[in-house]
């Protein structure tokens, strides 16, 4: 008895694998029975599912044939009938008719003005979107480092600009009737969907917008590849609209608001990841035009920073007329100065803070205390001066400089020119989505947009821009005047011989494009005339005027610099009256952007020795100089490179690369490495 359970417990609770075998023969058999079942269930079921559907259309009083074109009964004619012509007669008008209806219904149904409207509104939405709104805050959302403003500033000027744009171009579409009214749609998405495909896949090369002109022979290729795309997609909408306007109305439909969804979804994307602090109006804070052109009746230093300015080009301006510099008396030209680092947002810090970076820190480290670690300003207004920086280029260290500079103050959107700026935007936008063939009809810079920020408002509330043609005309209007302070300095930064050139060689704006050469001709006028009302107040000569450059000529690139780069370094010490009537002298010392600090300090009365030597007190002989070039991918920054020049700045044999390198963090690279 016990072997028994015992034998059952193992046979129940552990079970062995049993095997077996089914002949395949007659898998097969069951599976053609089984199809055979499904076959005649389905047949049975769509029977009856047939019966039902028109028992039930008969008990709704549907007719499935309305509308519809049926054939009628089928009988044959006799051509030896007596009525057998005119039985042919009629059967040929039949189809006509037929033919006719089907024509008609391929041209779809007329469409209320409400329907118009509607499709219209969808249309324009799209296309406007992308070509307008869309482009618009994403580029201003996106050149935080360049604008004295940020994206939330322009914003609501934008979309209800662009509202009232596509609410307007949909009631003048929805005018249009029939054929005309499809045709317009069609041309308005095919824009649209252009732009689209241009900003997506044909842009990839676009250089940044600096001001300076567009090349198109350096593009031919995607100039051409651009030029056949927005062609075709106009040219296919147009004959959709006219062959089957039934699918084109579905079709601009569908693809606006797909397209429409999409880049909403972008554009709410970046607005939640935006970050005004990381725009160059923290804090709303700017750099005004207040006490631009007063001077102190007693001391003064100013400095004339000139965006740009090369050495090279100073020496062609002198070479074309050596009297160029005549009102630069008591001036000596330093011809063999090295500047310190490139470009504008990195070397006009340098001129405000006097540090350079040494290779010990990261990029991050550096930046974020550029300011901090530099008694540069506070040791200018610990000597009795009081500050005037005028430069839209000092990013968010704007907030940094506030303490020691009187004309850096909380700025007002009231200064903004709606018009203007609307102006702009419209160029920036087209820029960006137009075909190749027309961008250069778009270019712009940074500066069109911070100069249209800062047009409106009080005079000495407005953010300062960088425009030398505002400049002159403030100094021919205004002129210089006396102020109240016992001592002041003055760094004013202005565009130079940089890109876009739209002055000729008198300082004049043009209504066209000059060149390089006018541009710094005209910009040493202009500095020309303010030392000559400096002269006319008395001011000229016990005071000390520097007129140097952020950089000089460089090469945008990923593969770095291979020809030299320098910078004009022009500078005028306190003198007697004999010595200020002088003519400009020449020094070849080995000096430059190194010594610019100490001069300052120098000149002031303070502490030089902290900063390293006075440009005067530098002696000739060997004497190596250090240049941080920065290495970029025509987009982004990359690195910072420095390089040794020993010997003469525009002797490319003279310049070598040390190995020192900072990576700079970028999209591919967010973090120092």
């Amino acid at each position: 008895m016990g072997c028994t359970v015992i034998a059952l417990v193992l046979a129940v609770g552990f079970p062995r694998a049993a095997w077996a075998y089914v002949d395949p023969s007659v898998m097969t058999y069951a599976i053609q029975a089984l199809a055979g079942v499904a076959v005649a269930l389905s047949a049975v079921i769509g029977v009856a599912f047939r019966r039902s559907r028109r028992v039930i259309m008969r008990l709704l009083h549907i007719d499935e044939n309305a509308g519809k074109i049926t054939e009628g009964p089928v009988h044959p004619l006799n051509p030896n009938d007596p009525d057998a012509a005119s039985a042919f007669a009629e059967a040929d008008a039949k189809a006509r008719a037929r033919r006719g209806a089907l024509k008609a219904q391929r041209t779809a149904k007329p469409l209320s003005w409400l329907q118009r409207f509607v499709r219209a509104l969808v249309a324009s939405l799209f296309a406007l979107g992308t070509l307008f709104v869309l482009p618009s805050i994403e580029v201003v959302g996106g050149s935080t480092s360049g604008l004295i403003f940020n994206l939330f500033d322009v914003l609501p000027l934008i979309l209800i600009a662009g509202g009232i744009a596509i609410v307007v171009v949909a009631l003048v579409l929805s005018a249009l009737r029939g054929r005309a009214f499809d045709i317009a749609v069609a041309l308005v998405v095919a824009l649209g969907l252009a732009g689209y495909a241009q900003a997506l896949f044909m842009n990839g090369s676009l250089p940044v917008a600096d001001g300076s002109a567009l090349n198109l022979e350096q593009f031919v290729p995607i100039t051409i590849i651009s030029t056949v795309v927005w062609l075709a997609l106009l040219a296919g909408a147009v004959v959709l609209a006219l062959r089957q306007v039934r699918i084109e109305r579905i079709a601009a439909l569908v693809i606006s608001l797909v397209l429409v969804v999409v880049q909403t979804a972008g554009a709410l994307s970046l607005l939640a990841d935006y970050d005004p602090s990381a725009s160059r109006s923290r804090d709303t804070i700017a750099a005004t035009r207040e006490g631009l052109y007063t001077l102190s009746a007693h001391d003064n230093v100013v400095v004339f920073v000139l965006d740009t300015y090369d050495a090279r080009f100073l020496n062609q301006v002198l070479e074309d007329d050596p009297e160029a510099l005549s009102e630069f008396t008591g001036f000596t030209y330093f011809r063999n100065a090295t500047p310190s680092m490139v470009p504008t947002r990195y070397g006009i810090p340098f001129l405000l803070t006097g540090r350079m970076p040494d290779g010990t820190q990261t990029f991050t480290d550096f930046t974020q205390t550029w300011f901090e670690k530099s008694t540069f300003l506070a040791d200018i207004q610990n000597a009795g001066y009081t500050l005037g920086v005028y430069s839209d280029s000092m990013g968010t260290n704007v907030v940094k400089a506030a303490p020691y500079v009187m004309n850096i103050h909380e700025r007002r959107a009231s200064s903004m020119n709606r018009e203007e700026m609307l102006s702009v935007l419209e160029r920036v936008a087209l820029y960006r989505e137009a075909p190749w063939a027309l961008k250069p009809l778009f270019w712009f810079s940074t500066d069109d947009l911070n100069r249209a920020f800062s047009s409106g408002g009080p005079e000495e509330e407005r953010p300062f821009t960088v425009d030398d043609a505002k400049f002159a005309e403030g100094l021919d209007g205004q002129r210089l005047s006396l102020n109240d302070e016992e001592k002041s300095f003055r760094f004013i930064h202005m565009l130079g011989p940089h890109a876009p050139y739209t002055m000729d060689a008198e300082g004049r704006t043009t209504d066209g494009e000059t060149t390089l050469e006018e541009q710094a001709r005209g910009t040493l006028v202009i500095v020309s005339d303010y030392l000559r009302q400096m002269k006319e107040l008395g001011l000229y000569d016990n005071a000390t005027i520097i007129v140097t450059a952020d950089h000089g000529k460089w090469q945008n690139g990923p593969d770095g610099i291979d020809e030299v780069t320098s910078v004009i370094m022009l500078v005028k010490p306190p003198e007697t009256a004999e010595e200020a009537a002088s003519p400009l002298k020449t020094s070849d010392v080995p000096t430059g952007h190194l010594d610019y600090a100490a001069t300052i300090i120098d000149a002031v009365g303070g502490d030089a020795s902290k900063y390293g030597t006075p440009i005067f007190e530098v002696p000739e002989g060997e004497r190596p100089r250090v240049y941080w070039s920065t290495t970029t991918d025509y987009h982004e920054d990359m690195d910072w490179t420095q390089f040794e020049i020993d010997g003469d700045v525009l002797n490319w044999d003279d310049w070598k690369p040390t190995g020192e390198k900072i990576l700079i963090p970028n999209k591919n690279r967010p973090l120092d490495e």
